[in-house]
C-alpha cells in the first residue's frame, strides 16, 4: 500500500524518514512521497492533497508544539466533515506519544519528529490498522 510522508515543523528529518522506513517492509507499505509544510494553512491544505492520493499519510513532528502550532485545531478542522471510526493514542514510553485517527479505508498517523520515539511506536500496534486499512481496500 502506498502511503506519503509529511514533515511538520520536524527536525532530524532524514533520521526521521529512516526510522520510519525501516518498519515499512514489515506492515507492507510504499513510501511514495514526501513534503513539507512550515505552517497550520500548509499543513492543512498538504494533509488533504495527500488523502485524494493515498490513504496511508504520516504526520512526523508538530505534536511537541501544540499550543503554538495549533495541531490539534488543524486536524479538528480537517476532519470536522469527515466520520472518524477511531482516534486513538499511540503510547510511546520513551517520549511523545504519536496518534493514529481512522476514518473509513484512510488512516492518518500523527508521530513525534526524534527516530528512536518513531521506532518505539511503529513497533507497537500501528500494525493492526495497516492491516485493517489494506483489508478494507479489497
Amino acid at each position: 500500500m502506498d502511503c506519503q510522508l509529511v514533515f511538520y515543523a520536524a527536525r532530524k528529518t532524514s533520521f526521521c524518514e529512516r526510522a520510519l522506513r525501516k518498519s515499512f517492509s514489515e506492515l507492507d507499505l510504499n513510501f511514495t512521497d514526501a513534503s513539507f509544510a512550515t505552517d497550520a494553512v500548509g499543513l492543512g491544505s498538504t494533509v488533504s492533497e495527500a488523502f485524494e492520493q493515498y490513504d496511508v499519510v504520516f504526520v512526523i513532528g508538530g505534536l511537541g508544539f501544540d499550543d503554538y502550532r495549533e495541531t490539534g485545531k488543524i486536524f479538528s478542522a480537517a476532519l470536522a466533515d469527515t466520520d472518524v471510526d477511531e482516534y486513538k493514542k499511540l503510547r510511546n514510553e520513551s517520549g511523545e506519544d504519536g496518534y493514529v485517527i481512522r476514518a473509513k479505508n484512510q488512516l492518518l498517523i500523527l508521530l513525534p519528529d526524534e527516530p528512536e520515539q518513531i521506532e518505539n511506536i511503529m513497533q507497537g500496534p500501528i500494525g493492526g490498522y495497516i492491516k485493517i486499512t489494506e483489508n478494507e481496500r479489497v
